[in-house]
């Protein structure tokens, strides 16, 4: 069940990201969820919470999708996963903007910052001074 829920994940990565469909992916996302829940997959589950959180934004679920992306956020920081951290701060950064956290955004991208660097994430780096420039403006 653990490498059905990975697998799951990446069938609704798929069509979330490169196909660009939301009904397609959310099944997917969803079992893998309940999948790496139920196996202890803490990993797997942080990636699945975090697409759920997406096709929330997409879907202008604004509070849920800060709610599962704070879940994400807390899993990696749990298994220690900084480049995973960062990545999810600066998606918690756009959610915040979204329910109109403003006061959120300026530390959640500034310790997305931080823990890119220090982990060497590169990409997520980049990511935190694009979010940075869109939504403060900076």
């Amino acid at each position: 069940m653990r490498g059905e829920a990975e697998a799951l994940f990446w069938v609704g990565c798929f069509h979330q990201v490169v196909r660009g469909d939301e009904d397609a992916a959310l099944p997917s996302l969803e079992r893998s969820y309940r999948l790496a829940v139920e196996t202890h997959d803490r990993l797997t589950q942080s990636y699945a919470v975090r697409h759920l959180a997406f096709a929330d934004l997409a879907a202008g679920r604004h509070e849920s999708a800060l709610e599962r992306f704070e879940e994400s956020v807390s899993i990696r920081r749990e298994l220690e996963f900084w480049p995973g951290v960062a990545a999810g701060l600066v998606a918690l950064a756009y959610a915040a903007a979204e329910c109109g956290r403003e006061g959120e955004i300026g530390p959640s991208l500034d310790e997305a910052s931080m823990l890119a660097e220090r982990s060497g994430a590169a990409a997520v780096a980049r990511w935190v001074e694009e979010a940075r420039a869109s939504l403060l403006g900076a």
